[in-house]
């Protein structure tokens, strides 16, 4: 019997495709029809233009012009007028609902009745999440082919999909399940078929009685577990299927059949949460709802916490979304709690045991399922997966065949992604292939125990070292979108090639040569804390063994103190680094790494607002330039001076120097992104120049500089360099420019990216960037609070550029409290640290600070001290031709609450020096 379903003069039977309007047959188009039953099916309901078009093109990209040319075509069918609806609804820009009664009933159908036919009832027992699509795509492949095939690798859950597939089937067709998980050897596929079907054969060939029983039935036919014995299943079901017509065949396997007329649903881990979130969030995600329905049934009771949501999250994700290992980690919270279990993964085939006792004895344990899968593979293949285990990230065919030495990678990968063992991928065009975890975790086991994981490893390592290093100039200065390849797909990789290297059983020699050549890819992709730890581990072994590589350890030693230029919690080991590494330069006559030590000493001594003696190294980088090899050194070199001129307090000549600075980088290097000295040059030049002009009075192309520089930073991709213009252009400028909401903004992205890198000295300028916002908001115990939280940790850590001026506003903050002998001697030490230093660029603000801080404690009996504090930066601010400081000092003159009363002539003098001051005229 068929269901007919009935709604005003029109009937459809859903089985037969057919629509009919008082028994008539009305002619209707493939596509209407789909979007017919689709919509009866969900009665009711309304349903997007992209859910139409997605369960009606599952498999195309159509456009909705597509879908209103055949909604058009129904509606016409249906004489059902768009303003006058009584069948289908159309709600403006939501999409459609079918709005008619439907009524059912049962029809006939002209096949003829078999005492032998079989039914199959065989519902799932458990709920399955995250599958609605794949069945659908699977509903839409069999009504369009007759063998299709859903491939996976093992406890992904491709027996729970057929079966949910083939219950919903089970209303068109009767549905019979064999399962050949038990069977052996090939030769028993047609006898265990005909046993299911319940046909009886006298004779050794029995395809024939098969074929005859089937000839005149309508069944679909699953096939469950094919995968060992895929070439017999392929030929038996070519022959069924070439001599019926009404079958249908659904198989499981983990490697598609490759028979003919077969269309392959790859079935995919189950989505997956994306980073740590909380119970509500994370419960979205299939994959998690699986976990906690098995966790729940394990323990009589289990709802998501917060507290546990990352936990379970991360259980997931190295659990690669597959169904089984799920379920199996699940089952373990009887004996252990959620974090432990999320601690415990690394050895995931202990742990991921005991499965349900009625589940096969494969899907038992995750080392069972993968036992059947590996045990399967022809000896060769069995070789190539272990060694592959190496590899814990993406990886390219080259880079398989340096690891497996052999002529047939490209067969022996194509053959392990057809048999579900390696993923691949084609994100740009380039197919990468990946093993899932807990594959990679078996596979791991198999190569250590054949006592071939150090050649593995040895040959990992030399293939990372000759590619970095063959790539060092290209890591240097071309922009990330114009790498030749994606080189952060190697990372995992380095990761694990140099956790190896240095191990027990390593090879320390090859750690360095491995750690030197990264260098470039490390401060690229500004990974510092992996560079910190894996130079520290290379000096150590070269110090171990003196003399065994000297150019080596130089270079090591030069990287060594670049991690400090951005950690609070770095040794005080970078001078002392970046000496020694200028020492052996000079032993080893390498003027490269002459000028990269330095550089990085110049760095240092801005860093701690020294740039008298930052000059000194400025100026011997510029003496050494011109014996480099490299044109840029010597524009390099300009770009150091301009930029210590700036610290110095000479504004107009460090702008002098820059844009000649940047005018010769881009006549000699337009294309060049160098991070030979850690920051893209161009990026540096113009977060000096920017404060240049906002002090010589062009404020508003200072902040047009820098949008244009964060925009550049960006686009190359150099989270260094875009972190650098945010900390020492953008947050400081808008806040001298008293743009407040631009500052907040500046801030806020400040902190989001430093949070992100973990590039946390970066991170606390934004905290103390933020003060001055609490400060101008009234809010001066929170400004207090976190300068005086942040500025520890930057002193400590040797980052003072910004000390100076962070201490003027504490000092406004404590004055404003009324602890004006504090905020005195703060200003106080600012002030000697300057004339110490040499650091001069914000002196006039100090003066004038210390000017309203005087005034405060004291009202008009610090007239004289405090007229002497203003002329001083009214002084200051001329001489250096800084015109913005003597607009603000002139405005702080002008909102004095009254003129002083001068208790002396010179007091009178002050007065009047003041007061021409606030209204704009020279002194």
């Amino acid at each position: 019997m068929e269901e007919e379903l009935r709604f005003g003069p029109f009937s459809i039977v859903p089985a037969r495709r057919k629509l009919l309007r008082e028994g008539e047959v009305v002619p209707l188009g493939s596509r209407a029809m789909d979007i017919l039953l689709f919509l009866i099916a969900h009665r009711g309901e309304p349903k997007t233009n992209t859910e139409i078009v997605n369960h009606v093109w599952p498999t195309t990209f159509v456009g909705e012009a597509n879908l209103r040319v055949h909604m058009s075509a129904l509606r016409k069918a249906l004489e059902d007028r768009q303003r006058d609806s009584q069948i289908i609804a159309n709600t403006p820009g939501r999409g459609y609902t079918f709005i008619a009664a439907v009524e059912s009933g049962n029809k006939d159908r002209n096949e003829p009745s078999s005492a032998n036919r079989q039914t199959w009832a065989d519902q799932p027992t458990s709920r399955i999440f995250g599958r609605k699509a794949a069945v659908a795509a699977i509903a839409g492949q069999l009504a369009r082919g007759r063998l299709v095939t859903i491939a996976g690798p093992g406890g992904i859950g491709k027996s729970a999909v057929a079966r949910l597939a083939a219950s919903n089937y089970a209303g068109e067709a009767d549905v019979v399940w064999i399962d050949f998980s038990e069977i052996g050897r090939g030769e028993l596929v047609q006898t265990v078929v005909a046993s299911a079907l319940g046909v009886i054969s006298r004779t050794d060939n029995i395809l024939p009685e098969i074929i005859s029983f089937l000839k005149t039935r309508r069944l679909l036919l699953v096939l469950d577990s094919c995968e060992h014995l895929v070439a017999n299943v392929a030929e038996f079901v070519e022959k069924l299927l070439a001599q019926t017509s009404e079958i249908r065949i659904l198989a499981t396997s983990r490697e598609p059949l490759r028979a003919e007329g077969e269309r392959v649903h790859r079935l995919l881990p189950l989505e997956l949460p994306q980073g740590r979130m909380k119970a509500e969030d994370a419960l979205a995600s299939p994959a998690v709802q699986l976990f906690v329905e098995r966790a729940d049934a394990c323990l009589g009771g289990y709802e998501l916490t917060d507290e546990d949501a990352p936990h379970v999250v991360d259980i997931c994700t190295r659990l690669d979304g597959i169904a089984l290992a799920i379920e199996l980690a699940a089952g373990r919270l009887e004996t252990i709690g959620v974090a432990t279990l999320s601690r415990s993964l690394s050895d995931g085939f202990r742990i991921l045991t005991r499965g349900r006792r009625t589940a096969l004895a494969r899907h038992q344990t995750l080392r069972a399922t993968l036992d059947w899968s590996y045990q399967i593979l022809p000896s060769a293949e069995q070789q190539a997966l272990n060694a592959l285990s190496v590899l814990p990230g993406w990886f390219a065919s080259d880079m398989a065949a340096a690891i497996l030495s052999v002529d047939e990678t490209d067969d022996i990968l194509a053959a392990l992604v057809a048999k579900s063992l390696i993923a691949a991928a084609t994100p740009s065009g380039e197919t990468l292939y990946r093993l899932l975890d807990t594959t990679r975790l078996y596979a791991a086991e198999k190569l250590k125990e054949a006592g071939e994981r150090h050649a593995a490893m040895t040959r990992l390592a030399e293939y990372l070292t000759a590619l970095f290093e063959s790539a060092e100039h290209e890591l240097y200065s071309v922009s990330m979108e114009e790498w030749s390849q994606e080189f952060g797909q190697y990372v995992a990789s380095l990761r694990a090639a140099l956790e190896w290297a240095f191990g027990e059983s390593g090879n320390g020699l090859l750690g360095v040569r491995l750690t030197v050549a990264a260098l470039p890819l490390f401060f690229r992709l500004s990974l510092l804390d992996e560079c910190l730890a894996c130079v520290t581990q290379a000096i150590r072994f070269l110090e171990s063994q003196p003399g065994l590589d000297e150019r080596r350890r130089m270079k090591l030693y030069a990287a060594l103190g670049w991690p400090q230029l951005r950690s609070t919690d770095a040794p005080e080991f970078g001078v002392a680094a970046w000496s020694t590494a200028y020492r052996i330069a000079e032993e080893l006559a390498d003027v490269d790494y002459q000028l990269r030590a330095l550089w990085a000493l110049w760095v240092d001594a801005i860093n701690r607002a020294q740039p008298r003696l930052g000059l000194t190294f400025a100026e011997q980088f510029g003496a050494r330039a011109p014996l480099s090899s490299d044109p840029t050194d010597a524009i390099i070199g300009r770009r150091m001076k301009g930029a210590t001129l700036h610290w110095l307090g000479q504004a107009q000549e460090a702008r002098e120097q820059l844009e000649r600075m940047m005018a010769e980088y881009q006549r000699v290097a337009p294309q060049r992104h160098s991070v030979r000295f850690q920051f893209d040059q161009k990026v540096t030049a113009s977060i000096i120049h920017a404060r240049c002009l906002w002090l010589l009075d062009h404020e508003d192309e200072a902040l047009e500089e820098i949008e244009e520089t964060i925009r550049y930073a960006a686009e190359i991709r150099h989270d260094l360099s875009l972190t650098t213009v945010l900390a020492e252009a953008a947050c400081p400028l808008a806040l001298l420019a008293e743009r407040d909401e631009l500052a907040a903004d500046y801030i806020q992205r400040l902190r989001d990216h430093t949070k992100a890198l973990s590039l946390d000295v970066w991170h606390t300028y934004a905290d103390c960037f933020e003060a001055e916002l609490h400060l101008r908001a009234g809010r001066h115990q929170e400004c207090l609070r976190q300068l005086q939280r942040g500025m520890p940790v930057l002193r400590g850590a040797g980052f003072i550029l910004f000390q100076t001026i962070f201490q003027s506003v504490e000092a406004q903050a404590l004055s404003r409290l009324g602890h004006h002998e504090e905020a005195l001697a703060i200003l106080d030490a600012a002030l000697t640290h300057c004339e110490s230093s040499g650091e001069r660029w914000c002196l006039p603000e100090l003066y004038r600070v210390k000017g309203l801080a005087l005034l405060a404690a004291n009202g008009p009996a610090a007239a004289q001290t405090a007229g002497h504090c203003y002329r001083t930066a009214l002084g200051i601010a001329g001489e250096d031709g800084t015109k913005r400081w003597e607009h603000r000092i002139r405005t702080s003159i002008s909102n004095l609450p009254a003129p002083i009363n001068p208790a002396s002539d010179r007091d009178a003098a002050l007065n009047s020096d003041i007061a021409s001051h606030a209204s704009g005229i020279a002194p």
